[in-house]
């Protein structure tokens, strides 16, 4: 497909190369130059300097001729604004990045008008991905597949809990449960485990499971697996408004610390059933005062990582039974936390572009039916997962997994057919009308029929 970029910013550049990989016409648009020539240098796609509101460099850059045009410039009204000129001008399909509650509202009330084919709010999405992971304590992710009847969890393996030294072969026997491990980080290495691999304390895995199954796993490896009582948010963001909203509705109890007197005024207003604090996160004796250390969550969601970061460091330290999720805005400071292992990372412009890209695959489904019907990244996003759509034509239907010859680094972990989602087994067989789960480490696959060595 033809596709348009507007601003190349993380969002923009990160949107870039994935659909370039996946040998999508792509051209960026930026004001720029230093950004322009960065893509210039690292991407084979078409580069234009220039604001993506005027007609001219829409023009140019053959909005007329779009399949999908991609607004991500730092303007939610200049993203807006675009979209509605690159729709005029002929543009197949818009995508606007819009990051205030206002202009949120304001796009979804315009969208029919503007014939806006998705708004995307990264710190919304974010929210959205850290409340589905209060399902469980202790994992770090909770990522749903199969049309909501499967689930891929990630979670720390313990010491003394049953699997520990167990190779994977025997997993589902020593636990009693159908399970399969899709991606392991042990000593800040990621890898696709083997059949013989040995699952070893203080690994951390993602596995998936029939939903059925999940909370049997956790509880037969002797995880808290008790409903979430209580949040702490430190950091009144837009991150942290919208997850206080989801928690509220869920009737969990949720305090709010923010070290800005106006922004915790306007707590207050925006959130009148959340217990607003005013001081300082990084303050020990008011995290102790105000029972932080005791609470089941906390997410710490100011505007800077090494604030973020350092509060979950120290709430690694002195209470470790306490999930903690951390926003990180910068990719470079995201990777140094991953290998720390003090708690979840959350990039709420990782989530956006996974979601946008989601949203490219569905376009490209209607008219390659093979094509990945969704996906998202697990394992300091360097393990990917694709559900796969089975269709006709597609290679080796009816034959036996055992007798497949996949690609380095990949398994098959999940099969859903029927309405019903299983673990496979070497004599398992991919018919037509499966949706077949897919975890690889290889970022150049986009189509089932890549997945083959």
């Amino acid at each position: 497909m033809k596709i348009i970029i507007a601003g190349c910013g993380i969002v923009g550049t990160a949107l870039a190369e994935r659909l370039a990989v996946s040998k999508h016409a792509v051209t960026v648009i930026d004001r720029n130059e230093k950004h322009i020539n960065y893509i210039q240098n690292i991407l084979d796609v078409l580069c234009i300097t220039g604001d993506a509101t005027a007609p001219d460099t829409l023009i140019e850059a053959g909005a007329a001729n779009a399949d999908l045009f991609i607004a991500v410039t730092d303007s939610d009204e200049n993203n807006l604004l675009a979209c509605l000129v690159a729709k005029k001008l002929g543009a197949g399909n818009t995508i606007a990045r819009v990051r205030t509650s206002q202009n949120v509202k304001t796009a979804n009330i315009l969208t029919e008008e503007m014939s806006l084919s998705m708004v995307i709010n990264p710190e919304l999405e974010a929210a959205r991905e850290i409340f589905n992971s209060l399902k469980y304590k202790p994992a770090g992710r909770v990522e749903s597949i199969a049309k909501g009847s499967a689930e891929i969890i990630t979670c720390t393996v313990k010491p003394d809990t049953v699997i520990c030294d167990v190779p994977v072969r025997e997993l589902n026997r020593v636990t009693g449960t159908r399970v399969l491990i899709c991606g392991i980080k042990r000593d800040g290495d990621v890898f696709i485990p083997t059949a013989d691999t040995i699952i070893k304390a203080g690994d951390t895995l993602s596995f998936a499971a029939a939903t059925r199954n999940a909370l049997v796993f956790l509880k037969k490896i002797k995880y808290d697996t008790e409903r979430i009582k209580n949040m702490v948010i430190i950091g009144g963001s837009k991150l942290g408004v919208f997850l206080a909203r989801k928690v509220i509705e869920a009737g969990i109890p949720v305090k709010v610390v923010d070290n800005v007197a106006e922004k915790s005024s306007e707590l207050l207003n925006l959130l009148p059933e959340a217990d607003i604090i005013y001081g300082d996160g990084t303050d020990s004796d008011l995290l102790e005062e105000e029972d932080v250390l005791e609470s089941s969550v906390v997410v710490t969601a100011t505007d800077d990582d090494s604030t973020n970061t350092m509060i979950a460091l120290y709430l690694a330290k002195v209470a470790p039974d306490v999930k903690t999720v951390i926003k990180i805005k910068k990719s470079d400071f995201e990777d140094m936390i991953f290998g720390m292992n003090i708690g979840t990372v959350i990039n709420p412009k990782y989530i956006a572009v996974d979601n946008i890209i989601n949203y490219v695959n569905a376009m490209q489904n209607s008219i390659v039916m093979d094509e990945v019907e969704s996906m998202c990244h697990i394992i300091d996003n360097k393990v990917t997962i694709f559900e796969f759509n089975i269709n006709e034509g597609m290679p080796y239907l009816e034959t036996k997994l055992m007798d497949l010859k996949l690609r380095k680094n990949l398994l098959i972990p999940l099969i859903y057919r029927n309405g019903r989602p299983f673990i496979p087994g070497a004599n398992d067989i991919i018919r037509v009308g499966d949706i077949v789960i897919v975890a690889t480490m290889d970022q150049n696959i986009s189509r089932f029929s890549e997945i083959f060595a």
